[in-house]
């Protein structure tokens, strides 16, 4: 549990920073990217956990599984342009995504009461911080290198794997029509577990708004070490890991996964103030936002699944989370990330040949708006510009100081510097510039509320509490 989730959080936790500050992605293109790893789990895991059950023993599916991973990370180390690593993310899914079920089967199968789950699953929390802290102090997250550290990882857990305990298939009498384990699909006859396969798909759309924009979101209100800021995220839910059989035991497995998607939306709201405090908060919320609801889920399925069909129990959860409900959430975080993105202004750059070409360009800082070309525009603090002054600008505009070959025409500034008054005084402060600069984050993270708060009623009103497997009629 631990490699497997070092080698996921190495790169999964700094990727949207590095995509949105370095390679200069689009919203679009970061949603796609983010995307990818659920375009795998939607592929594999019911196909690779009906292998699980029937053919191959588990531990020796991770193994093949894992160097394989292992090999794509490595490709998608040196790609800068999105088609690459797009390509080489989509591999690495295709490999990684049905490991995250065959894990969980294999602990499942190996312990006598599925509510030690819990604290087993502490050791992919530790594994978690430490790649953040790995990268957030040591490698650093302005190239791809995060990559190579969780290629190395991965290459560890593949050997590691071949000493785990053996698991043998376990369905082997079973039919043979049966091709992807969809027999798991069965369990949607029940009423209560429709509206829970319903929920966690819904809530898991909200919690990738989480996973796809959190570190980009750190680092446009200047947090430092974003990436290991988040581990605060793990070490919450270490402590909740711990505690998480004592919970359910008091107040029911329903309620434990009805209080995390309730936090989901309680973190978001946390987010949107954009303040320093709130923030660390909402970080600090997600051991019972993410250990309720995906932990929670994971023993729901262990309960409610007869013998046989474990794996692919396990293997339509993580379908449900990591294919379904990250694809579309990656989507729509990419689609309102883009709809909700910083400004950008039209610019005119001088061409090696003389000649000038329009281009849209971010919005400079404050300090490159070239206020030595503002003579007499400053009011009483430098921190503050006058639009009505800027009517005495030249029409050719000024120049970005950081760029001296880019220009900005008189009135593209004028249309910014208005597009920033938001008192509507005519006079545009430094801190009123420099939120054009940032993405919409409080619409941002309304969005995934809102979605929490609909997977939070559906399935407090439509699910119910499943009995432990020693209490069933089997």
């Amino acid at each position: 549990m631990f490699l497997e989730f070092f080698v996921w959080g190495a790169w999964i936790v700094p990727i949207s920073g590095y995509m949105n500050g370095v390679l200069g992605f689009s919203g679009t293109q970061i949603g796609w990217i983010c995307g990818a790893s659920a375009l795998g789990a939607m592929v594999s895991p019911l196909f690779v956990g009906y292998v699980a059950d029937r053919f191959f023993a588990t531990e020796r599916v991770l193994a093949v599984l894992h160097v394989a991973g292992a090999a794509c990370l490595v490709w998608a180390a040196g790609q800068t342009s999105f088609a690459g690593l797009m390509a080489a993310l989509m591999a690495n899914a295709l490999c990684f995504m049905p490991t995250l079920a065959l894990v969980n089967n294999l602990v499942f199968r190996n312990i006598d009461n599925a509510d030690r789950f819990a604290r087993i699953a502490v050791g992919s929390n530790v594994g978690w911080i430490i790649a953040g802290l790995s990268v957030g102090f040591i490698l650093g997250e302005g190239d791809g290198n995060f990559f190579y550290l969780a290629a190395g990882a991965q290459v560890i857990l593949a050997l590691y794997c071949l000493t785990l305990p053996h698991t043998p298939p376990k369905g082997v009498g079973a039919g043979k029509t049966d091709v992807f384990g969809l027999t798991a699909i069965s369990l949607l006859k029940d009423p209560a577990f429709l509206a829970f396969a319903v929920a966690i798909p819904l809530v898991t759309i909200s919690k990738t708004f989480y996973t796809t924009w959190t570190n980009a979101f750190l680092s446009e209100i200047a947090l430092p070490r974003p990436t290991a800021v988040m581990t605060l995220s793990q070490a919450s839910e270490i402590a909740t890991m711990i505690v998480l059989p004592w919970i359910i035991a008091r107040i029911g497995l329903k309620r434990v996964i009805v209080v995390g998607m309730a936090f989901w939306a309680i973190r978001f709201f946390a987010f949107a103030t954009m303040s320093v405090p709130a923030v660390l908060a909402g970080l600090l919320m997600h051991g019972f936002s993410y250990g309720f609801v995906v932990a929670g889920a994971s023993i729901y399925a262990a309960r409610v699944a007869p013998p046989g069909m474990t794996a692919r129990a396990q293997s339509l959860i993580a379908l449900l989370i990591f294919g379904i409900g990250m694809f579309f959430g990656a989507q729509l975080a990419g689609f309102t990330g883009h709809a909700y993105s910083p400004r950008n202004i039209a610019a005119v750059r001088q061409t090696a040949g003389g000649a000038e070409q329009r281009v849209q360009v971010p919005l400079p800082g404050w300090s490159d708006v070239g206020k030595d070309d503002l003579p007499g525009l400053l009011g009483a603090s430098e921190d503050r510009v006058n639009i009505a002054l800027l009517e005495h600008l030249p029409e050719a505009g000024i120049a970005i100081q950081r760029d001296e070959d880019l220009r900005i025409a008189k009135r593209d500034l004028i249309s910014a510097f208005k597009a920033a008054d938001r008192d509507g005084n005519g006079i545009v402060a430094g801190a009123d510039w420099q939120r054009l600069r940032l993405h919409g984050w409080p619409k941002i993270w309304s969005w995934g509320a809102g979605l929490a708060i609909i997977a939070c009623l559906l399935f407090w009103i439509g699910g119910r509490e499943p009995q432990p497997i020693g209490e069933r009629n089997l």
